[in-house]
């Protein structure tokens, strides 16, 4: 019995300790229905959805100190292909005060962050965030926010890498920083990945520059760079990057993106062009662009809506050997593919 009450007090503490801290769950749901053309060897389209539900468990407390520790558990319901188990989207522990912040353990990376917004938005980011030579996440991570200098900041982060027999160490390093004035934003970025062949690798050249994707002597870089703006209802936004692999042999493969919009008022377009690849002395023509439109209406103080069409161009479809879910699912064979979508998206 006296155990029993022991173990009832244990678990009253640990039950009632929260209180004195502030936690609290935003997140999103996002609702997607498309219709994609040439997602099968005969050239057929599909009508597909998605439905995308984001929670974040996020707490802080004051210190002693005067600084704050802050932390966040982060997950997507839904979705079968990614971030699908609690704390795989993020999962970080942080201290903060006046000379910045530190973050410890799972996170995204922050030139993906960049990338993904606020460059690549309404219906680029396939292309501009989710492609090229990099990483997305970084489980293993330490990250480093500066405060704001007269509009100045910056960030460093280091992946520390898993340590295993016959593998290189896999760390890596991605700085970023930004600096706004009178309505205009500059972004630029740099993330390199040490003894890994990472992201979209060789990018479609029949793996010309291949190798083992972890191997002592390989690396990954990517260089990205932009400018954005906003007047009242007008807005624009024009970037770069460069994306590059070497193998363990010495075997180099890079090419270049750009990427420009502008908005106004709900309405958007925006235009990508990937560059041709070159790879081990060969430039091969694979050229890619799109055409992006979308229009976004706001049904409620946390609630949007809209449409959006996309268009990709492929120059040269035997050169161009992309994973599907990089182009909508592309077949491969024919030389543009579309994807027409409504959605609504809300906040919590």
């Amino acid at each position: 019995m006296f155990k029993r009450v022991l173990i009832a007090a244990a678990v009253a503490a640990a039950v009632s300790a929260p209180a004195f801290a502030d936690v609290s769950i935003t997140g999103s749901a996002e609702m997607d229905l498309f219709y994609r053309t040439n997602n099968t060897a005969d050239g057929d389209g599909k009508l597909l959805e998605e439905v995308a539900i984001v929670i974040n468990f996020n707490g802080s407390e004051k210190l002693d100190s005067g600084n704050t520790l802050k932390w966040k558990v982060a997950q997507k319901i839904a979705t079968d292909y990614r971030f699908d188990s609690f704390g795989k989207r993020e999962a970080w522990i942080g201290y903060q005060g006046g000379w910045g912040e530190l973050r410890f353990g799972n996170q995204f990376t922050n030139s993906y962050l960049t990338m993904d917004w606020p460059y690549g938005v309404k219906g680029t980011g396939n292309l501009w965030a989710d492609f090229g030579a990099f990483e997305n996440t970084w489980a293993d991570s330490i990250s480093y926010f500066s405060p704001n200098f007269g509009g100045f900041s910056f960030t460093a982060q280091y992946k520390l890498g898993a340590q295993a027999t016959g593998v290189g160490s896999g760390d890596g390093y991605d700085l970023t920083a930004g600096f706004g004035v009178a309505g205009f934003n500059f972004d630029l970025g740099y993330q390199y990945n040490n003894d890994r062949l990472v992201g979209t690798w060789a990018a479609g050249a029949n793996d010309s520059v291949s190798g083992s994707k972890d191997a002592p002597g390989a690396n990954s870089q990517l260089i990205h760079a932009g400018v954005r703006g906003s007047f009242g209802d007008f807005g624009f936004r024009a970037a770069y990057k460069n994306n590059a692999w070497e193998n363990a042999a010495g075997q180099e493969a890079d090419f270049d993106q750009y990427l420009a919009g502008v908005s106004f008022s709900g309405f958007t377009l925006s235009y990508q062009y990937k560059d041709r690849l070159k790879a081990a002395g060969v430039e091969y023509n694979n050229e890619i662009q799109q055409v992006a439109f979308q229009w976004d209406t706001q049904l409620g103080k946390n609630t949007w809506a809209g449409v959006q069409v996309r268009h990709q161009m492929i120059d040269n479809p035997s050169q161009t050997a992309l994973p599907g879910w990089a182009l909508d699912g592309w077949n491969g064979k024919d030389d543009n593919v579309t994807r027409a979508l409504v959605y609504t998206w809300t906040a919590f």
